[in-house]
């Protein structure tokens, strides 16, 4: 990977949720300038696009030099276009929000932009190299309102040709489940993610929320073990994907699922990447109940996003 150009000033990473936003100065050695955390303006280009750019401009102080911007947003990005689309959760349909060429039009400094899980695995990556020099390839595994894994190989950001790689949520996993927001059914995401843990929870009778779902596992509640243990099992297949599809060193969890189950939710999936695993020697070879981990507790996505900034990637 080659060093795109050496900080000296501000840079400004934007992870963009859902539901919140986090976006963070950092100076020329990536230490933290000033925070922000603020709720998202969802309903399509327009609100989102003026919800980064107010953002932004909150972050920015007087006297302080803006050597760039990067952003991570949920959706298909378009990393030579500057734009996203199918960002379902934010109101982002088939028409794309030019957020780069927006930002333009306001800032005096370059601005770069990726999927919001291709950022925060970026982030991991950033963080886990600081002990092991050595890393060059990982996929992070986001689990949260959403599904989907952001992979890094040869320390770039692999985002394919459209720029649909890792998005995995939509992989088949049930073809008797729900319908996805894509519009698919029984995709990995309707079945797995946090919001179909709470339906599914909701559905047995009780208060809908993963953290009621995982307290109740934490309890012994026989229902929601079951849910738990039908959702890794998608999500053991995921990961065995992932490990088949790029043969990567190490496999990071995170999301806001992970964040409210940690234990539980790790310690179900190495049970069911032991179970699947002991069929067959092949996948016994593959080990990947080792190579599996929680994310760091840094903000990952906001880390990745302005790391945006400092290297330059193949699109």
């Amino acid at each position: 990977m080659s060093q795109a150009m050496e900080l000296s000033g501000v840079v400004i990473g934007v992870d963009v949720g859902g539901t919140k936003t986090h976006a963070a100065s950092f100076d020329e050695h990536f230490n933290v300038i000033s925070d922000l955390k603020v709720s998202t303006l969802t309903g399509g280009v327009d609100q989102v696009g003026t919800g980064i750019i107010n953002t932004i401009a909150t972050l920015q102080s007087e006297g302080q030099q803006l050597k760039g911007v990067g952003i991570g947003l949920p959706g298909i990005v378009d990393g030579s276009a500057g734009s996203v689309r199918h960002a379902f959760n934010l109101g982002i349909g088939d028409d794309a929000l030019d957020i780069v060429s927006r930002l333009n039009a306001t800032l005096r400094a370059p601005c770069w932009i990726a999927n919001d899980v291709d950022a925060a695995a970026l982030g991991v990556y950033e963080i886990l190299r600081r002990d092991d020099c050595g890393l060059r390839d990982l996929a992070y595994l986001n689990i949260g309102t959403g599904v989907g894994a952001g992979v890094i190989l040869d320390g770039r950001i692999y985002r394919g040709q459209n720029g649909f790689a890792g998005e995995i949520g939509h992989l088949l996993a049930d073809p008797d489940g729900p319908q996805c927001a894509c519009g698919l059914q029984g995709c990995l995401e309707a079945v797995a993610s946090g919001p179909a843990l709470a339906r599914q929870w909701l559905a047995s009778g009780r208060h809908s929320s993963v953290e009621a779902l995982f307290a109740a596992v934490g309890r012994g509640d026989d229902k929601a073990t079951l849910i738990l243990r039908r959702a890794v099992e998608h999500l053991t297949r995921a990961i065995h994907t992932l490990a088949l599809t790029f043969d990567i060193d190490r496999i990071v969890i995170g999301g806001g699922v992970a964040d409210v189950g940690t234990s539980l939710l790790m310690g179900a999936l190495r049970r069911g990447l032991r179970r699947l695993q002991s069929r067959s020697p092949y996948t016994r070879a593959l080990n990947l109940a080792d190579r599996i981990m929680l994310k760091p507790p840094e903000p990952v996505g906001v880390i990745g996003a302005a790391a945006l900034t400092r290297w330059s990637r193949s699109e």
